[in-house]
């Protein structure tokens, strides 16, 4: 399974990526020859050159295995969190005992045969070899995702402007109590349309917001749904895509005032066996669904985390929108609904529960304000 991750992760890179890694990797493998060459030019002008491979050897095929059997097998055997505790126990004390005490059994039974000193650094200096390739992706992460941001800005910065492709839907109203008014407002994508990028206004600055949470808007695939309470400060963002002639963007920036004088419908969702159907798409990190867990308590489990097959391109939820897991977690009896009109003061959350059978209208409940 880990290496089936691995293997998606390194499919997704991008070509820079791909060439950094590259040249990553090249440089640990050089380092280890270099390391190797100085230790049997050393060794060889003792004339314990053939101990020396011998040792080198016997690590790799022996006293490796044996290491990393003495730290995973005990915790595979045990199940719970003492499995963890047992893990890094072997990791920090059985693993490096049995890795060093090898390598001094080994080098007092070799022909020529090394000192305790020498199979000591034989040890070390493996336990090096070993750890450098983790010890150089850690090290190269950072620069590397920093630099991938700079060459992508670098490609988006300076594109022409274009009129904006989507077709813009109404600002639509409701009435929420607790809160009061809220809008909601679709952007739909032509036949064919992909978008590349978006990106967020901050100051006089554009940023990528394609590892930030939104809350003001969602995306159902190439579609845009934003969903706002009053006072509730609406992004300006930037929408960038493809043309025959080239990378294009356009700006855009939902308003109410359009909304103002319509007529407030009553915000209203409908509760299924195995999901919810709200009037309007709503952004994921902005709801939470409840469930009776016990005696009828009611919980509620964020509705950020991604269900499988699910993703950030699709994190709306809309109308048809179905838990997966729904027989075990039960119908979902309430949904909770973030707001934060003014960033200095707490979020407002909205409780809008599953009606009685003999009561065919939502029951809203206002909660107790709570810190974000």
């Amino acid at each position: 399974m880990e290496i089936d991750k691995l293997l998606i992760a390194a499919r997704s890179l991008s070509l820079f990526e791909a060439w950094a890694w590259g040249f990553v990797g090249v440089m640990v493998l050089l380092a280890v020859c270099a390391i190797l060459f100085l230790e049997r030019r050393h060794f060889g002008r003792q004339g314990k050159a053939g101990s020396w491979l011998s040792m080198r050897l016997l690590a790799l095929f022996l006293l490796l295995p044996l290491t990393v059997g003495v730290v995973t097998i005990p915790a595979r055997a045990i199940s719970g969190m003492e499995a963890l505790a047992v893990f890094y126990a072997a990791l920090f004390i059985l693993g490096p005992l049995v890795w060093f005490a090898g390598h001094m059994l080994a080098g007092r039974l070799l022909r020529p045969a090394f000192s305790k000193g020498e199979s000591l650094f034989m040890g070390a200096s493996g336990l090096l070899i070993l750890l450098l390739p983790a010890m150089a992706m850690t090290l190269a992460q950072g620069p590397i995702f920093h630099l991938q941001h700079s060459v992508t800005d670098l490609a988006f910065k300076g594109t022409p402007a274009a009129p904006l492709p989507y077709s813009v839907g109404p600002v639509r109203r409701f009435e929420l109590p607790g809160v009061g008014p809220v809008f909601a407002q679709s952007l739909l994508a032509p036949t064919g349309f992909v978008l590349e990028r978006i990106d967020r206004k901050f100051g006089d600055a554009w940023h990528d917001t394609r590892n930030t949470m939104r809350t003001i808007y969602c995306r159902d695939g190439q579609n845009l749904h934003f969903f706002w309470s009053t006072g509730e400060l609406l992004p300006e963002l930037r929408f960038y895509w493809r043309q025959p002639e080239g990378r294009v963007h356009a700006d855009f920036v939902p308003v109410t005032e359009s909304a103002d004088s319509t007529l407030a419908r009553e915000f209203r969702i409908a509760f299924r066996a195995d999901g919810i159907d709200p009037p309007v798409p709503i952004p994921r990190t902005r709801t939470a669904m409840g469930y009776f867990v016990g005696q009828e308590q009611l919980v509620y489990a964020a509705s950020s985390a991604l269900q499988p097959g699910e993703s950030f391109d699709n994190d709306c939820v809309m109308t048809g929108y179905k838990r997966l897991a729904w027989e075990s977690e039960g119908p979902p009896q309430a949904v909770a609904l973030l707001f934060q009109p003014d960033v200095k003061a707490p979020v407002l959350r909205i409780e809008i529960k599953r009606p009685h059978a003999e009561d065919k209208h939502i029951q809203v409940a206002p909660s107790e304000p709570t810190k974000r």
